[in-house]
């Protein structure tokens, strides 16, 4: 039965009319309406993720900093900021508990650099907390996406031009290209992100309240694509084409689930080729098939494992895992490595006990996501969210910005642009996701 949606605002309808599950998200949004000193805050902070600058003269890093803004912002407006507190919140929360009792527990020999870790932690989670309830708001929502494009397309933009460009020889071949320092890894997994909202918002946006980007979408998606292949990361990469392979998710109409599908596969084809081009990809992959070569992973995962199996309640507290494994490894001048994959890193500085809550907060995040693609936001949240864990698999990134703004997209799509049958119109659960 086809539902009359109701206005968002005195005066601009809801741009969509048609199913049920549309009404319900229309109706979850219409209690809140972020102000716009706030939204602001909000895409100011989005807009600078990409524009991390290890090479800077300031001590704080741009999107810590600009983040610190929004957390100061969210005390303009609280009843918008802190309405919910979803229980992936408190699962993260109670992760970091354990954390810093494995920390106390294990006798941390680097109290310094654990308590910097822990601010990094308690910053994105207040984050994660904030967007998600700001995501509410179609408004934010809307402008969330598209700053998030545009920094990315903009970030990408001066990197294939050569601005402000950082260059590694890599020893397989070639060179790896970003700018201002970034760590080249962790730039794709920005960029990529960048692209599975290009594509999502292409394939998702008729009829919701998405904004599509008509004719420009292939040359940022063309850009974004070049840049990640010009990074050499074999993850980022990977995460391209997973985001690529999520557009076939869509739960709308076969023939529209068809037309996803082809430009799925037109994507990954696209990038795979690009990549054969590039002489840095083309050898780094050579290099992890002929011959096992991750970049040191290959002998850093089995000592990790290693250490859980030594240490599987507690695991061996945050910051000290990084110097343990790399005493193991023995590798000359690296007194401390990191873990280079997320699970693993966890397990090892929280063991089973901070690691269950952690993935169980990452697991509401990827249901939200899930759900959503029923909602009017189609497979954006799943393809941003799927790009971002890939890279993951391949780097520890426990406090990258990127990182939590995907979840945070994730969850809030599930909780506020998706139906729930059990839930009665305009009515909420403070701790519901």
């Amino acid at each position: 039965m086809t539902a009359t949606i109701p206005r968002l605002s005195a005066d601009r309808p809801r741009h969509a009319v048609g199913s049920a599950h549309t009404a319900g998200a229309a109706r979850a949004t219409a209690a809140l309406r972020v102000n716009a000193f706030v939204r602001v805050a909000l895409y100011a902070y989005v807009l600078s993720i990409p524009f991390e600058w290890p090479e800077r003269t300031i001590p704080i890093e741009i999107p810590t900093l600009v983040g610190t803004f929004l957390l100061v912002a969210a005390l303009v407006q609280p009843s918008a900021c802190f309405r919910r507190v979803p229980a992936a919140v408190l699962l993260f929360v109670a992760h970091l508990w354990v954390l810093g009792i494995a920390a106390v527990l294990n006798g941390p020999d680097h109290p310094d650099l654990i308590a910097e870790l822990f601010v990094w932690l308690v910053q994105v989670i207040l984050l994660f907390w904030i967007v998600f309830n700001l995501l509410a708001d179609e408004r934010a929502l809307r402008g969330v996406l598209l700053a998030l494009v545009a920094a990315c397309t903009v970030r990408a933009a001066l990197q294939f031009l050569g601005v402000a460009a950082t260059v590694y020889e890599e020893w397989t071949g070639g060179e790896r290209v970003t700018i201002l320092g970034q760590n080249a890894n962790l730039s794709a997994m920005i960029l990529a992100a960048g692209l599975a909202a290009v594509l999502g918002l292409h394939v998702s946006a008729t009829g919701s309240p998405l904004r599509r980007l008509g004719i420009i979408t292939w040359p940022i998606a063309a850009v974004l694509g070049a840049a990640i292949i010009q990074t050499g990361s074999r993850g980022g990469l990977l995460s391209a084409g997973v985001a690529g392979v999520a557009l076939l998710f869509s739960s709308r109409a076969s023939r529209r689930r068809l037309r996803n599908g082809v430009l799925a596969v037109v994507a990954v084809v696209l990038l795979g080729w690009g990549a054969s081009r590039s002489e840095v990809m083309r050898g780094r992959f050579e290099a992890a098939a002929e011959a096992g070569q991750l970049a040191g992973r290959e002998r850093i995962y089995p000592k990790l494992l290693e250490m859980f199996a030594e240490r599987p309640v507690l695991g061996w507290g945050p910051i000290d895992n990084q110097f343990e494994v790399a005493r193991r490894i023995n590798k000359p001048g690296r007194p401390r490595t990191d873990a280079h994959n997320l699970v693993l890193e966890v397990l090892t500085t929280s063991g089973l006990v901070g690691t269950l809550p952690f993935l169980a907060g990452i697991a509401l995040c990827l249901r939200g996501a899930w759900r959503a693609r029923r909602g009017p936001l189609g497979v954006v949240p799943l393809a941003i969210l799927a790009a971002v864990l890939t890279n993951t698999v391949t780097g520890t990134w426990v406090v990258a910005k990127i990182v939590w703004l995907a979840l945070a997209i994730a969850l809030a799509a599930g909780a506020h642009w998706t139906p729930d049958p059990a839930r009665a119109p305009g009515r909420s659960s403070p701790c519901a996701d």
